[in-house]
């Protein structure tokens, strides 16, 4: 059982970083991409069982696109987010909502994009959270990402979790392990240790097991 975790960027000019685990939480492969054909090309060579992308999958049920000119809007009405988002922040866990105001609506087409290509490709493809998951497994003392100690961090509490890191020493900056920490989410999921927000209308976020 292999899964491929993305740390996807919004734009091509930028690296975005994959990680790809084994059954047995191992990190067997560390490496990035530009373009979209890339991942292609690395998907179909590796042939992963489950690839999870940290990025919104999914437009707001009613939205056809994020175009503020275009007449589409929110079927539920006075929405700002997709419900996942509404729920994230139900739970204190910040997040960007998938609105026509976004800033990361580049990121937003890209993450569409990629899924829609893999899935019609026969792969299966979840949405994860990496700055979610870090909070239910780690607690909400996680430095931010872009802190100098972030990667020292992460490192240390991905180390009981995922073997193998040490042979990637020198490639574990912090967006190689916002990769690991999506593919790891993937492969609580696959052994069926995860659970889930949202509405299949509009995206489900795979979350590891909420407390009770």
């Amino acid at each position: 059982m292999s899964v491929l975790g993305i740390d996807l960027r919004a734009s091509s000019k930028k690296p975005s970083a994959v990680a790809i685990l084994d059954s047995n939480s191992r990190l067997t492969q560390l490496g990035s991409f530009y373009e979209d054909s890339e991942l292609s090309e690395l998907v179909a060579k590796v042939q992963p069982d489950l690839i999870a992308i940290g990025a919104p999958l999914n437009l707001p049920s009613g939205f056809c696109c994020l175009d503020q000119s275009c007449d589409c809007r929110f079927s539920v009405p006075d929405r700002k987010g997709r419900l996942l988002e509404l729920e994230l922040a139900k739970m204190g866990i910040s997040c960007f909502y998938t609105n026509k105001g976004s800033i990361i609506r580049d990121l937003i087409y890209r993450g569409i994009r990629l899924s829609h290509g893999l899935r019609d490709a026969g792969y299966k493809v979840i949405e994860v959270y990496p700055h979610a998951t870090k909070m239910l497994l780690f607690g909400d003392k996680v430095p931010p990402k872009n802190s100098s100690t972030s990667v020292g961090y992460m490192i240390g509490h991905l180390a009981p979790l995922v073997s193998g890191m040490e042979q990637h020493a020198d490639d574990l900056d912090r967006n190689a392990c916002d990769a690991i920490i999506n593919a790891y989410t993937g492969q609580l999921h696959a052994h069926s240790d995860t659970d889930t927000l949202g509405d299949p209308d509009e995206g489900i976020l795979v979350l590891p097991k909420l407390p009770n």
